[in-house]
């Protein structure tokens, strides 16, 4: 037997409204939380397997690499490079870049997760609903 799931509320505008406010502040608290937890890895940053041959042996190493060049050059840091090098898997830079990684992609899904709340809220004052609050301003 199955049971059709109804979408309709019998919760008003303006509570529903000021329930994605607060869904919005708590994310925003989480956000925060993961900021103090520790670095955060620059936004459009993953981490890369690379290779090398040396005596008829075959090394691997780990490299940061952003969309542009953001990262101080070893040799000249006046200059700037999309790769900063890690080292070894398991390396403390390695682990470093993890968690800052880590780190980047729940913020980076937590602000997805705000946008759509807020087009939510935006659909609930626009789309003649509810009055905006005039006390919130989203950033």
């Amino acid at each position: 037997m199955s049971t059709k799931k109804s979408y309709k509320t019998s919760q008003t505008a303006q509570l529903r409204a000021q329930q994605i406010k607060a869904t919005i502040r708590k994310l925003k608290q989480k956000i925060q939380k993961l900021e103090r937890s520790g670095e955060v890895a620059p936004p459009n940053c993953h981490i890369i397997r690379s290779q090398t041959k040396q005596n008829q042996k075959i090394y691997w190493y780990y490299k940061l690499q952003a969309a542009e060049r953001i990262f101080p050059m070893a040799t000249d840091s006046s200059q700037k490079t999309k790769y900063l090098y890690l080292g070894k898997a398991g390396s403390e830079a390695h682990i470093d870049a993890v968690e800052k990684l880590t780190r980047r992609s729940l913020i980076d899904e937590l602000e997805r997760v705000i946008n759509s709340l807020q087009e939510s809220y935006w659909d609930i004052c626009f789309g003649g609903e509810t009055e905006p609050d005039s006390d919130y301003h989203p950033e």
